[in-house]
């Protein structure tokens, strides 16, 4: 990374980093630079406590973000610093992508369709099945933003996300999910335990899509599919409704429908070479044609189960 970043730039002469066999840290950056550069030769740039060492020996300290240890070192040194960049309000909404708490409305649908959303209990335990479920839901979130940081880095938007750009730490990203895990958990106390069960299916099958399905070819949209599906099943086990065959005959289509048209849509819009992959994931631009048709009789096949239902006998 080191050896890249320099060759991007163009303004560095030489780079001394860590290779295979020598880890380029605390007592051997500083033997190293002080050998390349001579003592007090050179000025120096660094934030943790393993930066210590070749701070006393720099010419220049200039301390960047530092950490507790290096901002004690500071303030005894009055050495020059320059504070990171605090997180805002809106770094925050990022991290925990509330924008996606939209989709765990379809916890709502078994009480809407059974016609009892004037009933103050079911309304409380949909509202608590929402709660538990976004705050599971952001923590597998920010696990997901950990596995695709190389990725996500490389990508012209996702690099602004708070992990990637930097903005937020990896020790703070861990502390959250622990946390927001926690809430999910705590809130799901207080409903059935069915929902407790559908709770930790979600929470299985979510983090195996972050791990391996997502680069699946398929798999990771009939994965998709399935946890819209499941926000139903939570729904249904939050307020005690029995789900009926025809309504989840209908949200396993249509939902597969619509990961289809998302997957289409990363196609179309995703330059790469005839042949090759879409980075993490399993597709290559030759499969627009069979995922466009899928898609199609998908949402076909969501439209037949219902027009069956309202023919149906009462």
């Amino acid at each position: 990374f080191a050896e890249a970043i320099a060759a991007h730039l163009g303004i560095f002469d030489r780079v001394l980093a860590t290779d295979g066999p020598h880890n380029m840290t605390s007592g051997r950056k500083c033997s190293a630079l002080v050998a390349a550069y001579g003592d007090a030769g050179f000025d120096y740039a660094g934030n943790s406590r393993h930066d210590l060492k070749v701070f006393d020996a720099a010419r220049n300290a200039l301390v960047v973000a530092p950490d507790r240890s290096v901002r004690r070192w500071q303030a005894a040194h009055q050495a020059e610093a320059m504070p990171a960049p605090k997180p805002t309000l809106r770094t925050y909404i990022k991290m925990l992508r509330m924008h996606q708490w939209l989709k765990n409305a379809l916890i709502a649908v078994p009480m809407v369709l059974s016609h009892e959303y004037f009933n103050p209990n079911m309304i409380w335990e949909c509202l608590l099945a929402f709660v538990s479920f976004s705050a599971v839901a952001s923590a597998i979130y920010i696990l997901n933003d950990f596995f695709d940081l190389a990725l996500d880095r490389k990508h012209p938007t996702k690099r602004n996300r708070p992990f990637a750009s930097g903005a937020l730490s990896i020790p703070f990203g861990m502390g959250a999910i622990a946390a927001l895990l926690a809430i999910g958990i705590a809130a799901g106390l207080f409903l059935p335990i069915e929902f407790l069960g559908v709770l930790a299916g979600y929470l299985v099958v979510t983090t195996a899509y972050s791990l391996s399905f997502k680069r699946m070819l398929l798999v990771d949209v009939l994965t998709l599919a399935g946890l819209y599906t499941i926000r139903v099943l939570a729904g249904a086990a939050a307020t005690g409704v029995d789900v009926s065959f025809w309504l989840l005959a209908f949200s396993i289509f249509f939902f597969l429908s619509l990961a289809l048209v998302k997957r289409f849509v990363e196609l179309r819009t995703t330059a790469i070479p005839p042949g090759e992959r879409i980075a993490g994931r399993g597709y290559r631009t030759e499969d627009q044609e069979i995922v466009a048709q899928a898609g199609m009789a998908s949402a076909f096949s969501s439209a037949l189960v219902l027009a069956l239902y309202m023919d149906s006998p009462a």
